[in-house]
Protein backbone atom coordinates (compact mmCIF):
# COMPACT_ATOMS: atom_id res chain seq x y z
CA UNK A 1 0.00 0.00 0.00
CA UNK A 2 2.84 2.50 1.10
CA UNK A 3 4.52 1.83 -2.51
CA UNK A 4 1.22 2.03 -4.28
CA UNK A 5 0.83 6.03 -2.53
CA UNK A 6 4.08 6.71 -3.66
CA UNK A 7 3.24 6.26 -6.93
CA UNK A 8 0.44 7.92 -7.21
CA UNK A 9 2.16 11.14 -5.06
CA UNK A 10 3.88 11.89 -8.50
CA UNK A 11 0.09 12.96 -9.74
CA UNK A 12 0.11 9.84 -11.92
CA UNK A 13 2.79 11.19 -14.25
CA UNK A 14 5.31 8.75 -13.62
CA UNK A 15 2.40 5.78 -14.58
CA UNK A 16 2.01 7.70 -17.49
CA UNK A 17 6.04 7.76 -18.61
CA UNK A 18 5.39 4.31 -20.21
CA UNK A 19 3.05 5.69 -22.59
CA UNK A 20 3.92 9.72 -22.73
CA UNK A 21 7.26 11.73 -22.51
CA UNK A 22 6.46 14.32 -19.71
CA UNK A 23 8.93 17.45 -20.81
CA UNK A 24 7.04 19.76 -17.94
CA UNK A 25 4.15 20.03 -15.87
CA UNK A 26 2.68 22.41 -13.11
CA UNK A 27 1.04 22.77 -9.86
CA UNK A 28 -0.40 25.28 -7.35
CA UNK A 29 -1.63 25.50 -3.58
CA UNK A 30 -1.08 26.80 -0.50
CA UNK A 31 1.33 26.76 2.65
CA UNK A 32 1.34 27.22 6.10
CA UNK A 33 4.19 27.03 8.48
CA UNK A 34 4.73 27.62 12.42
CA UNK A 35 8.19 27.53 14.44
CA UNK A 36 10.74 29.28 15.91
CA UNK A 37 11.94 32.33 14.62
CA UNK A 38 14.63 34.71 16.13
CA UNK A 39 17.29 37.72 15.58
CA UNK A 40 21.13 37.21 15.48
CA UNK A 41 23.53 39.54 16.95
CA UNK A 42 26.51 38.64 18.11
CA UNK A 43 26.80 41.23 20.10
CA UNK A 44 23.93 40.03 22.29
CA UNK A 45 24.94 36.80 22.26
CA UNK A 46 28.09 37.55 23.94
CA UNK A 47 26.76 40.52 26.39
CA UNK A 48 26.01 38.61 29.46
CA UNK A 49 23.32 40.76 30.59
CA UNK A 50 21.58 39.32 27.57
CA UNK A 51 19.21 36.01 27.37
CA UNK A 52 17.45 34.78 24.29
CA UNK A 53 14.24 33.53 24.65
CA UNK A 54 12.97 30.87 22.04
CA UNK A 55 9.83 32.36 20.15
CA UNK A 56 7.60 31.41 17.73
CA UNK A 57 6.06 32.59 14.29
CA UNK A 58 3.68 31.51 11.77
CA UNK A 59 3.50 31.92 7.68
CA UNK A 60 0.58 31.43 5.64
CA UNK A 61 0.57 31.83 1.45
CA UNK A 62 0.60 30.12 -1.75
CA UNK A 63 3.07 28.35 -3.76
CA UNK A 64 3.40 27.69 -8.11
CA UNK A 65 5.83 25.18 -9.30
CA UNK A 66 7.36 24.58 -12.69
CA UNK A 67 8.65 21.29 -12.74
CA UNK A 68 11.13 19.84 -15.59
CA UNK A 69 10.40 16.63 -16.45
CA UNK A 70 9.39 14.21 -14.13
CA UNK A 71 11.33 15.50 -10.52
CA UNK A 72 12.97 18.82 -10.96
CA UNK A 73 11.20 21.90 -10.80
CA UNK A 74 11.39 25.30 -9.54
CA UNK A 75 8.78 26.95 -7.01
CA UNK A 76 7.97 30.66 -6.34
CA UNK A 77 6.44 30.93 -2.81
CA UNK A 78 5.03 34.37 -1.23
CA UNK A 79 4.35 34.08 2.07
CA UNK A 80 2.79 36.63 5.36
CA UNK A 81 5.06 35.58 7.93
CA UNK A 82 4.54 37.09 11.37
CA UNK A 83 7.91 36.61 13.48
CA UNK A 84 9.21 37.46 17.10
CA UNK A 85 12.04 37.68 19.78
CA UNK A 86 12.06 38.18 23.22
CA UNK A 87 15.10 39.18 24.96
CA UNK A 88 15.30 38.95 28.90
CA UNK A 89 17.59 41.77 30.24
CA UNK A 90 19.54 43.31 33.32
CA UNK A 91 19.19 46.88 33.50
CA UNK A 92 21.99 49.23 35.62
CA UNK A 93 19.28 49.26 38.40
CA UNK A 94 19.66 45.73 38.81
CA UNK A 95 16.48 44.37 38.04
CA UNK A 96 15.21 42.19 34.84
CA UNK A 97 13.24 43.29 32.23
CA UNK A 98 11.55 41.40 29.12
CA UNK A 99 11.53 43.15 25.82
CA UNK A 100 9.75 42.09 22.96
CA UNK A 101 10.33 42.46 18.85
CA UNK A 102 8.08 41.24 16.23
CA UNK A 103 8.37 42.16 12.80
CA UNK A 104 6.15 40.98 10.07
CA UNK A 105 7.16 40.19 6.27
CA UNK A 106 6.10 39.35 2.61
CA UNK A 107 8.31 36.78 2.12
CA UNK A 108 9.02 35.70 -1.61
CA UNK A 109 11.28 32.78 -2.31
CA UNK A 110 12.44 31.17 -5.28
CA UNK A 111 13.38 27.70 -4.64
CA UNK A 112 15.31 24.54 -6.58
CA UNK A 113 13.11 21.53 -5.94
CA UNK A 114 13.44 17.97 -6.24
CA UNK A 115 10.88 15.45 -5.58
CA UNK A 116 10.55 11.41 -6.16
CA UNK A 117 10.12 8.30 -4.18
CA UNK A 118 7.50 10.17 -1.74
CA UNK A 119 10.09 13.12 -0.34
CA UNK A 120 11.43 16.66 -1.57
CA UNK A 121 14.40 18.71 -0.93
CA UNK A 122 14.22 22.67 -1.83
CA UNK A 123 16.88 25.19 -1.33
CA UNK A 124 17.10 28.55 -2.84
CA UNK A 125 17.10 32.63 -2.02
CA UNK A 126 14.19 34.84 -0.20
CA UNK A 127 13.72 37.75 -0.02
CA UNK A 128 11.74 39.49 2.91
CA UNK A 129 9.67 42.37 2.47
CA UNK A 130 9.30 44.00 5.99
CA UNK A 131 6.10 45.06 6.40
CA UNK A 132 6.05 46.54 10.24
CA UNK A 133 7.91 46.02 13.01
CA UNK A 134 6.74 46.68 16.81
CA UNK A 135 9.18 47.08 20.32
CA UNK A 136 7.54 46.81 23.29
CA UNK A 137 10.05 47.44 26.16
CA UNK A 138 8.45 46.56 30.23
CA UNK A 139 11.57 48.52 31.52
CA UNK A 140 9.92 52.04 32.85
CA UNK A 141 13.44 53.55 32.79
CA UNK A 142 14.49 53.47 28.99
CA UNK A 143 14.30 56.35 27.37
CA UNK A 144 13.40 55.24 24.29
CA UNK A 145 9.68 54.52 24.15
CA UNK A 146 8.56 53.90 20.82
CA UNK A 147 6.68 51.23 19.85
CA UNK A 148 6.22 50.98 16.33
CA UNK A 149 9.78 51.23 14.71
CA UNK A 150 9.36 50.37 11.11
CA UNK A 151 11.30 53.24 10.68
CA UNK A 152 14.25 51.97 11.86
CA UNK A 153 14.20 49.13 9.96
CA UNK A 154 15.61 48.21 6.32
CA UNK A 155 12.64 47.79 3.67
CA UNK A 156 14.17 44.18 3.01
CA UNK A 157 16.43 41.42 3.52
CA UNK A 158 17.87 38.80 2.26
CA UNK A 159 17.97 34.73 3.23
CA UNK A 160 18.84 31.42 2.12
CA UNK A 161 16.81 28.87 2.21
CA UNK A 162 16.96 24.85 2.90
CA UNK A 163 13.81 22.49 3.02
CA UNK A 164 13.40 18.48 3.10
CA UNK A 165 10.03 16.60 3.76
CA UNK A 166 7.29 13.89 2.28
CA UNK A 167 4.12 13.21 0.93
CA UNK A 168 1.73 12.50 3.63
CA UNK A 169 -1.80 12.11 1.63
CA UNK A 170 -2.25 11.95 -2.64
CA UNK A 171 -4.81 11.76 -5.20
CA UNK A 172 -4.64 11.70 -8.84
CA UNK A 173 -4.32 15.66 -8.90
CA UNK A 174 -4.19 17.06 -5.17
CA UNK A 175 -1.13 16.12 -2.76
CA UNK A 176 -0.38 17.08 0.73
CA UNK A 177 2.78 17.64 2.14
CA UNK A 178 4.88 17.88 5.45
CA UNK A 179 8.19 19.06 5.51
CA UNK A 180 11.00 21.17 8.23
CA UNK A 181 11.93 24.58 6.32
CA UNK A 182 15.37 26.51 7.62
CA UNK A 183 16.12 29.83 6.72
CA UNK A 184 18.76 32.09 7.81
CA UNK A 185 19.16 35.55 7.21
CA UNK A 186 22.55 37.56 5.26
CA UNK A 187 20.91 40.69 5.33
CA UNK A 188 20.78 43.62 7.35
CA UNK A 189 17.82 43.99 9.26
CA UNK A 190 18.61 47.50 10.71
CA UNK A 191 19.10 50.96 9.05
CA UNK A 192 21.61 53.72 10.25
CA UNK A 193 19.51 55.25 11.89
CA UNK A 194 18.30 51.84 14.12
CA UNK A 195 21.80 51.60 14.50
CA UNK A 196 22.32 55.45 16.68
CA UNK A 197 19.48 53.77 18.70
CA UNK A 198 21.35 50.35 19.18
CA UNK A 199 18.36 48.19 17.97
CA UNK A 200 16.98 45.41 17.95
CA UNK A 201 16.93 46.65 21.77
CA UNK A 202 17.79 50.12 23.09
CA UNK A 203 20.38 48.93 25.09
CA UNK A 204 23.37 49.78 26.35
CA UNK A 205 25.99 47.57 24.68
CA UNK A 206 27.70 49.81 21.72
CA UNK A 207 26.85 47.33 18.59
CA UNK A 208 30.15 48.13 16.76
CA UNK A 209 28.54 47.55 13.40
CA UNK A 210 27.83 43.49 14.41
CA UNK A 211 24.98 43.25 11.96
CA UNK A 212 21.16 42.20 13.18
CA UNK A 213 19.77 39.26 10.50
CA UNK A 214 16.54 36.96 11.13
CA UNK A 215 16.79 32.92 11.44
CA UNK A 216 13.74 30.62 11.61
CA UNK A 217 13.12 26.89 11.78
CA UNK A 218 9.14 25.88 11.06
CA UNK A 219 7.39 22.76 10.22
CA UNK A 220 5.67 23.65 6.57
CA UNK A 221 2.23 22.11 5.78
CA UNK A 222 1.51 22.65 1.70
CA UNK A 223 -1.35 21.45 -0.12
CA UNK A 224 -1.00 21.44 -4.02
CA UNK A 225 -3.18 21.23 -7.17
CA UNK A 226 -1.92 19.94 -10.15
CA UNK A 227 -2.75 22.14 -13.44
CA UNK A 228 -1.44 19.79 -16.36
CA UNK A 229 1.58 18.88 -18.44
CA UNK A 230 3.50 18.94 -21.76
CA UNK A 231 4.32 16.24 -23.59
CA UNK A 232 3.75 13.88 -26.31
CA UNK A 233 2.06 10.28 -26.23
CA UNK A 234 4.47 7.45 -28.26
CA UNK A 235 2.16 7.17 -31.24
CA UNK A 236 2.61 11.55 -31.52
CA UNK A 237 5.38 13.34 -33.28
CA UNK A 238 4.23 16.33 -31.94
CA UNK A 239 4.24 17.95 -28.03
CA UNK A 240 0.88 18.70 -26.77
CA UNK A 241 -0.40 20.76 -23.66
CA UNK A 242 -2.49 18.14 -21.13
CA UNK A 243 -4.68 19.14 -18.00
CA UNK A 244 -4.74 15.85 -15.55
Amino acid sequence: MKKILILVSLISIATMSEAQKVYAWWDVGAKVGYGLTGMLNNNLFDDRDYEHRLTSGVSYGAKAGMYFGLFNGITVDAMFSTNKQKFDYNYTDGKNYLHDVKWKNLDIAVLYRNQRDGVYIELGPQISLIQKVTSDDQNPLRVFRESDVTKYYNKNYLSAIFGVGGYLFNTETFTTMLGLRIGYGFGEMINADGKVLHLPTPSEVAFKDKATTAAFAQLVLEANFALGYYGKSSCSKRATLFSF
